[in-house]
Order: C-alpha cells, then structure tokens, then sequence
C-alpha cells in the first residue's frame, strides 16, 4: 500500500467494525492527516519514517498503532477519538495529545518516547502508561482523567500534573 492509497482509504466512510489493515507498513513521507475526519485503522508494526501529525483530526474508529515506530513528529494535537488509542509499545520520540478528547483508553504500556504531552486534554476512559520509558517529561497538567492513571513500572523523566484531575485510580511510578 503506497502512501496515497492509505490516505485514500482512511478518507473513505466509517462503518462500525470495519479498519484499515495497515500492519507493518513503511511510510518514509510524513502521513499528515491534519483536519480530517478518519475511519479506523491497525498501524501496528508500521514504520513511519516521515512523521505522524494529525493535528484536529476526528478519528471514528480504533485507532491502533502497536509496536509501530514514528520517527519525526507524533502529534495528535486537538485530535477527537471516539474510541480507543493503542500505541501499546510505541516507539517515538515527543508525542503530543495536548487538548485532545478521547473517549475510550489510551494505552501506551511498553512505549518508549521521548516526552509525552497531554496538555489541556479529556480523557474519559483509563490512560496506561505501565512499563514505558519516557526520557523526558510527561505533561498532563490541567487535564481531566475520568478513568484512572495507571503509571506502573513506567520509567519517566519528570511529570507536570499541576491542576491535573482524576476521577479514577491512580498508580504513580515509584
């Protein structure tokens, strides 16, 4: 699958139980999927060579990127997820979520990234970020978690959770 046959079929209509099978793809231009409005997808294994930036996207299905690696920018900025974010084992350096809404988990058990923003963002289900190693720092401050924090075994360089509020369980790296 090219490039352009991938954003082709992201671009098509959602219809509930229907993906994109993309595994293990390698993208070496940057995927810009900045505005769109996004069926669901399986990235996991993808290699994206160029980057990731899907500022104010809507994504309508599961969004799945699995020990997939994004070399570049990785960032979900303003981003609307009707369901799930799986990046289980994400390899990548920042990641930004800062003011997204996501309506199902985030989980990011496993990833290795170099700092992870979260800034001003809504999260409505639990965020996982158990056994990741994040070199930098993870930012989730004046962000609301209606689901639990679950840091686990997470190794992370500093976290910013000024004004942060969790409603769920929390679980802080020891």
């Amino acid at each position: 699958m090219t490039d352009a046959e991938l954003l082709t079929e992201l671009q098509r209509p959602w219809r509930h139980g229907e993906h994109i099978d993309a595994r293990g793809i390698v993208l070496n231009d940057p995927l810009v999927l900045d505005g769109l409005e996004v069926r669901g997808f399986d990235l996991s294994g993808a290699v994206l060579n160029g980057g990731l930036s899907a500022r104010g996207t809507r994504f309508r299905g599961l969004a799945w990127l699995r020990q997939a690696t994004v070399r570049g920018a990785c960032d979900f900025s303003g981003a609307r997820f009707r369901t799930d974010l799986r990046a289980d084992g994400l390899v990548a350096g920042d990641v930004l979520l800062d003011g997204c809404e996501l309506q199902g988990v985030l989980s990011l058990a496993e990833a290795k990234l170099g700092s992870l923003s979260l800034r001003h963002a809504l999260m409505m289900a639990n965020v996982t970020l158990e056994g990741a190693r994040i070199d930098g720092r993870v930012d989730v401050s004046d962000t609301e978690f209606l689901g639990g924090f679950w840091t686990a075994g997470a190794r992370i360089g500093a976290l910013n959770h000024l004004e942060a509020e969790i409603s769920g369980r929390l679980r802080l790296p020891h």
